[in-house]
């Protein structure tokens, strides 16, 4: 083994983050203000984490040490990010959730009272961009209230609680070799650094799934329910797919009973805004959240969705995608072989 083949797994970091970076600021440099290729670029990053797996097994080293640098580079570039602004605010939420909770403390219903915010976003403090968010708050009711808001347009409380919830999930899922060093890889650190809200709800399952037992396990589940939609699509799917029909109901009624008290302030306010993403004719007067397919893939962090869920249940996603491919290819009709005739 050459002598460079130990620090594969530093070396593949190093080139996703400057290959990103790289395309990042041409882009930039293009169009002067974040565009959908800049989500793509840095999502198609964030799934070349699993990357992360194979080097440290072509290392030959082990692959705890490795982890635990891994972890220590992508702290590194988080705490450097957050404190210095250098590829950070990709996101307007570290802004944001502050204004929604204090919307709810004046007694204002943030479903439908918009907020408008103005922010800079950085590119390695090489260029800046003026953004201007005018939203009204989109998720479930939990998330916001369980989540440390800055002050005012300070948001670094905020980014470190992502951040740390980030190293809770790494720590949560350590005895899992393909896993840990997916998540602990940099770039899924930045994700956390910029301060997207994905981390705090990935890590209440995580713990569930993979940390805590008995009634806790359950607590931190049920949380999740009223927190972000994507959790309760997978909780859900989750229990149809092991066929606990019970379980799967319970996520609708809890998801509800979390809603209930914004769903009795204002019906129109969270169920279009949290619910049916104004998909409803009902929803029309009210200001327009409708998600569209082109959100799949120009919010950087979905892609983490997608990598986590891979590499929480990579065995049964291999095991199933195996047994997918061994029937279709014994549906296959096979060629029928006519029979030679002696000579």
């Amino acid at each position: 083994m050459r002598t460079w083949e130990r620090y594969l797994p530093e070396i593949v970091a190093a080139v996703t983050l400057l290959s990103a970076t790289a395309i990042s600021l041409a882009i930039f440099s293009a169009y002067g203000t974040f565009t959908t290729a800049f989500s793509v670029v840095w999502g198609i990053a964030t799934l070349s984490s699993v990357s992360l797996f194979f080097a440290v097994r072509r290392s030959g080293e082990d692959w705890h040490q490795k982890l635990r640098t891994l972890f220590l580079i992508g702290l590194v570039l988080a705490v450097v990010g957050i404190f210095t602004g250098i590829g950070n605010n990709a996101t307007d939420e570290p802004y944001a959730i502050g204004g929604y909770l204090s919307y709810l403390l004046q007694g204002k219903d943030p479903y439908t009272t918009l907020l408008v915010i103005h922010y800079q976003a950085h590119v390695l403090n090489l260029w800046s961009a003026n953004v201007t968010s005018s939203t009204l708050y989109t998720y479930l009711p939990l998330l916001l209230v369980l989540q440390v808001p800055g002050a005012g347009t300070n948001a670094i409380p905020y980014e470190l609680l992502s951040l740390a919830c980030w190293a809770g999930m790494v720590y949560v899922v350590r005895k899992d070799q393909f896993a840990s060093l997916a998540l602990a890889s940099p770039v899924v650190a930045l994700i956390a650094a910029n301060g997207f809200n994905d981390l705090l709800v990935l890590f209440f399952m995580t713990l569930s799934l993979r940390g805590w037992t008995g009634s806790k396990s359950k607590i931190v589940e049920y949380l999740s329910y009223g927190m972000k939609q994507f959790a309760n699509v997978f909780w859900f799917v989750y229990y149809l797919l092991r066929r606990r029909w019970v379980s799967a109901g319970l996520v609708i009624v809890i998801t509800l009973a979390f809603a209930l008290p914004f769903l009795l302030w204002s019906p129109l306010g969270i169920g279009c805004q949290a619910i049916f993403f104004s998909t409803i004719p009902q929803c029309a007067s009210q200001p327009s959240s409708a998600r569209q397919i082109s959100d799949l893939y120009s919010h950087w962090n979905y892609y983490l969705w997608i990598l986590w869920v891979y590499v929480l249940f990579h065995p049964w996603i291999r095991a199933t995608g195996k047994r997918g491919v061994a029937r279709l290819r014994a549906s296959v009709p096979r060629k029928a072989v006519l029979p030679t005739e002696p000579e």
